[in-house]
């Protein structure tokens, strides 16, 4: 009954443009093969082109010359995983934030799910989130049926301050989450205008996730808080390694005391074999180059600009302000057609679909790097104006 069961919901995904699968590729710089087909990368993550370059992975390698490199930790960060290689990476990530404390963890899923959870199980606490906030916090504020979660219109400050005052009253405090960059529609947390209110209500605490922001934003890439000037406005911001810094991980910086908690109530890092020495090495290798990788964000800024221009132009939502950039299409078969038609034109650009999205808001979703060159994003700007014409002709 099992696997029929799962064959059939298997079988009304596929019907419903729904069914996802892991296949192998390959990245390089800025293509990627895929399907035995060489196309342009316009789905990846590494947003200034670090995590592929070659002379980088070269560089560091050089340092692991002489062996005793250890490539499992072995155990929990309260067991055996807590490495040499750990003490260095926090180390390297202190020093960009001498404001903060950081805490390492696997991914940025973990993080956030664990530090949510455990925050929301504080006696008197509130949890306010956005209503597009990640399935991670997500995650985390329905772990326990004892956590008080909210959530607010997204961007909607006036939702915001509707929903704070409301639990304000029988609360002690309300933690707010949001995210610098939204991961879906590529748009800003109004972080300026968070501030200013957690300035006002003395209950308030401030979640701010920079997974897509940090290494993209701010001076020296401490991310869009740094940016905005409310680096010390925020009592908690999840950075991830995986993404802008080419590496992997994630941290969470805090104050002192909120570590040492955290170190003894989140779940999914007491109960985690933690990051390898290897990876320690690495991440803390790239946060030291990550300071003098301007030219790569003002390339990046730069791309952004050119292709936003063309998405405008094209007619679609201008949802986007950063290098996410969204491309709706309304069902799920649009969005994998217009997959279908960019590949046809050697781009890489993958369908995000329901449930990811609300129902209606399927899209391409468009993700730059610093990686590509004027001639990849001329082809790019060129098939956002054809996809327009073929969306008019349907």
């Amino acid at each position: 009954m099992l696997e029929q069961y799962m064959l059939e919901r298997l079988e009304a995904l596929k019907g419903q443009g729904m069914l996802r699968a892991i296949t192998p590729k390959a990245q390089n710089a800025s293509e990627i093969e895929a399907g035995g087909e060489r196309l342009i990368n316009l789905s990846s993550n590494d947003y200034l082109g670090l995590g592929h370059d070659k002379a980088l992975a070269a560089e560091f390698a050089e340092t692991l010359r002489g062996g005793g490199v250890l490539f499992s930790s072995s155990g929990s960060p309260l067991l055996t995983g807590a490495h040499p290689s750990a003490a260095a990476a926090a180390q390297a990530c202190e020093a960009l934030f001498p404001e903060k404390k950081c805490l390492f963890f696997n991914s940025g899923f973990a993080a956030n799910s664990g530090v949510i959870s455990a925050l929301g199980l504080i006696p008197g606490t509130v949890i306010l989130a956005d209503k597009l906030i990640h399935a991670s916090v997500i995650d985390g504020m329905t772990s326990d049926k004892r956590i008080r979660a909210l959530r607010f219109a997204h961007n909607d400050m006036e939702s915001f301050e509707s929903v704070l005052c409301r639990a304000e009253q029988d609360s002690e405090q309300v933690i707010a989450v949001t995210e610098a960059v939204f991961s879906m529609d590529g748009d800003r947390a109004p972080l300026k205008e968070l501030a200013a209110l957690k300035r006002r209500h003395p209950k308030l605490r401030l979640y701010v996730d920079e997974a897509h922001s940090f290494g993209v934003y701010g001076e020296g890439g401490r991310g869009l808080c740094a940016s905005e000037g409310v680096l010390e406005d925020a009592d908690f911001i999840l950075c991830t390694c995986g993404k802008a810094l080419g590496s992997e991980g994630a941290f969470l910086l805090c104050s002192d005391t909120a570590r040492s908690y955290f170190i003894n109530t989140v779940r999914s890092l007491i109960f985690s074999t933690a990051i390898s020495p290897v990876a320690f090495l690495h991440i803390a290798f790239m946060l030291k180059r990550l300071p003098n990788e301007e030219v790569r964000r003002r390339r990046l800024s730069s791309i952004c600009a050119r292709v936003h221009e063309a998405v405008a132009q094209a007619g679609f939502p201008a949802l986007s302000q950063s290098q996410i950039i969204p491309c709706l299409t309304g069902t799920n078969e649009k969005a994998l057609k217009a997959a279908e038609f960019f590949k046809a034109r050697g781009l890489y650009a993958m369908p995000i679909r329901h449930p990811t999205v609300p129902k209606g808001k399927a899209r391409l979703r468009i993700s730059l790097n610093a990686a590509l060159s004027d001639d990849e994003v001329s082809r790019l700007c060129k098939a956002l104006l054809e996809l327009k014409d073929q969306n008019q002709e349907a």
